[in-house]
């Protein structure tokens, strides 16, 4: 992926992040609750997948 496409890709999961969280803290959403909504959202919008060698085991 060049420069321009990542540039791209990041401002259009940085739009869908936003809005899912303000629909959720519209409806006064706790955060805790927050992740698994905007998780299920990115897979409504983007082909996404874990890339080889990422270690996720130090997040919560």
């Amino acid at each position: 992926m060049n420069d321009q496409s990542r540039d791209e890709v990041f401002e259009q999961l940085r739009r869908v992040i936003a809005w899912e969280v303000e629909a959720q803290a519209g409806i006064g959403r706790p955060v805790v609750r927050m992740p698994p909504l905007i998780a299920d959202t990115l897979l409504d919008y983007f082909d996404v997948s874990l890339k080889a060698g990422a270690d996720l085991s130090g997040l919560g």
